[in-house]
């Protein structure tokens, strides 16, 4: 009777940015190739399912078991010969998630409400990767299958559904994005890169993912402009600072990034720019400290100046609206995770239901066997039928409500998935059961 009643449990053993600063983590982090003998040593101790999860800011194990307190010593064992280190110098910085804790958490990561920048699409990929390399692997079953696509649609729900994820925090992404507004094509677009600072590499890297036109790098170094071109793999014009000025007028675009004490565009230069350039705007992005442009350069026609402290602003502005919408978001995950449980939550009354079908079938079939060979020997087969069916929709309609009231009492269980206290679907499935027993 109690196997029946077994119902798999959902667990998860995991340390992120909240609870472990990068060189801890680091420290379980795994190679692919590395996989298969932690997936083998962790189902050989317990564990029936299990996904990997492995991104930037985490290292998350979930895990399918019939016995959570055997499953969890055997994880937290398996870490122990991934990392080096002892259970004592990790132990504190895991956290452990059950049931529809686990599911929540799992939900709200993939739906990026778990991470250090707020609705970045980044870790939905990164989710869908590791779990993929389960399923490749043959650890991931019936339940694990399930969580992980709800998990998927839950994360596209909330991202066509919510603005959570439609205003840039990227300083650099913003510049990027300012630039689009400003140029219906970049593709059509020169970009000037003045200096090699690493934000102002990074934002030529964003306008090469939108196949910006021509690149132009000026820089003291051109050893490092060199660099710089092969870092965004694209060919680029490499020249000197003095060329700065001549550089700009062909130019729609100009990164500022140097390191300079003093203004390296100014008013006088962009004018004479400006003028050259007739009524073509140029986009100008100062993110140097000290500035590289003098900011009087951007009462110019025609000329468009942002520096740090603009685009700063617009991602605190960007970051207060994405917060507004958390609360949609967290609602969202909080509906589909019920959704997810309440089908979890019948796993248990599932085996019971088979069992109390097939009991009374057997009952069913066997007496109206002896009856057939005794008592109704005199009916003929369309007659026969007749009765055989009269039977079965006796004990369809007998069974009706106790399995309705199964279906119905595992709808009890949100609120209360408390392992200890609340006993579920599978309490009143063992009861039903006691009633039938013969």
């Amino acid at each position: 009777m109690k196997e029946s009643l077994n119902r798999p449990e959902i667990g998860l053993i995991g340390l992120s940015h909240k609870t472990a600063p990068v060189d801890l983590r680091e420290r379980f982090t795994l190679a692919d190739d590395e996989l298969p003998a932690f997936f083998d040593k962790t189902c050989s101790e317990g564990v029936d399912e299990i996904v990997y999860l492995s991104t930037c800011n985490r290292v998350e194990i979930y895990f399918i078991t019939r016995d959570m307190n055997a499953a969890v010593e055997s994880v937290l064992g398996v870490l122990e010969g991934v990392s080096s280190l002892p259970r004592a110098k990790f132990e504190s910085s895991l956290y452990k998630k059950y049931s529809r804790e686990a599911v929540l958490h799992l939900l709200s990561v993939a739906s990026s409400l778990d991470s250090m920048v707020l609705g970045e699409n980044e870790v939905f990929f990164q989710v869908k990767n590791c779990y993929g390399k389960s399923v490749r692997a043959g650890k991931a079953g019936t339940v694990l299958n399930r969580l992980f696509h709800q998990a998927f649609r839950t994360a596209k729900r909330v991202r066509t559904e919510t603005e959570i994820s439609k205003n840039p925090l990227s300083i650099a992404y913003i510049a990027t994005e300012l630039a689009r507004k400003i140029f219906d094509d970049l593709s059509r677009q020169r970009a000037l890169l003045l200096g090699a600072g690493e934000m102002g590499e990074l934002i030529l890297k964003y306008f090469t993912k939108f196949s910006i036109g021509e690149i132009t790098i000026a820089n003291r170094s051109l050893a490092n402009a060199e660099r710089i071109a092969r870092g965004v793999n694209r060919e680029a014009h490499i020249v000197p600072l003095d060329d700065l000025a001549s550089a700009a007028q062909g130019s729609d675009i100009v990164i500022a990034s140097a390191s300079s004490p003093k203004y390296i565009v100014t008013t006088e230069m962009m004018r004479a720019v400006a003028k050259k350039r007739g009524s073509r705007p140029v986009f100008l992005i100062d993110i140097a400290v000290p500035r590289n442009v003098d900011p009087e350069v951007g009462k110019i026609d025609n000329v468009f100046l942002y520096n740090i402290d603009d685009l700063k602003s617009i991602a605190d502005e960007n970051l207060k609206h994405r917060l507004r919408e958390l609360d949609v978001a967290e609602g969202l995950v909080r509906s589909d995770a019920d959704e997810f449980y309440e089908w979890y939550e019948g796993l248990a009354v599932v085996p019971a239901i088979v069992k109390i079908r097939d009991e009374f079938e057997s009952i069913r079939s066997g007496e109206l066997e002896r009856y057939r060979r005794r008592k109704l020997k005199h009916l003929s087969d369309d007659d026969f039928r007749v009765v055989e069916e009269l039977t079965r929709q006796i004990m369809t309609k007998t069974l009706h409500n106790p399995i309705a009231y199964l279906k119905r009492y595992q709808t009890k269980a949100k609120g209360h998935h408390d392992r200890e206290v609340y006993r579920g679907p599978g309490e009143a499935a063992r009861i039903i059961e006691e009633l039938f027993k013969k």
